[in-house]
């Protein structure tokens, strides 16, 4: 069983936002997991290990290297990493907020106190950024 989105938690992690853009990102994570061929029923001992490779033969990410390298398992997957892309919201009227973050913040990302580098734009312009960004995230070459 699978826990996605805003009903997941795993108490080693800090805890995620519940947002779309954490769901959506922790589905592409699967989606790779299944397609490359992993075994994601991996429960040993009443002890839950990642999911390995079914295929010892089948080329690895740099990710999915590093991660084998740091448990000393030889076909590990990489574990998920969220990545914030910042926030987008209308607010009626030609008017939208965006905060994007430019660069990471000092410190450990896993404190409350780290806080990254934000972009902030209003008005027009955010509306305009809100608008391009939905649209752009509309389309692919697969719908075309």
């Amino acid at each position: 069983v699978f826990a996605l989105g805003d009903c997941s938690c795993v108490s080693s992690t800090p805890m995620l936002p519940a947002t779309a853009q954490v769901a959506s990102q922790q589905g592409e994570f699967l989606g790779k997991l299944l397609s490359k061929d992993y075994c994601v029923d991996a429960k040993t001992g009443g002890v839950i290990i990642p999911p390995m490779m079914l295929d010892e033969g089948q080329s690895r990410s740099l990710s999915e290297r590093i991660a084998s390298f740091a448990t000393g398992e030889k076909n590990i997957a990489a574990p998920f990493q969220y990545l914030d892309l910042g926030i987008l919201a209308y607010t009626g009227s030609g008017s939208a907020l965006a905060q994007l973050q430019v660069a990471p913040g000092k410190g450990d990302p896993s404190s409350e106190t780290w806080n990254p580098v934000r972009l902030q734009i209003k008005g027009a312009l955010g509306f305009g950024l809100w608008r391009s960004i939905y649209l752009w995230k509309q389309t692919s070459p697969k719908n075309v």
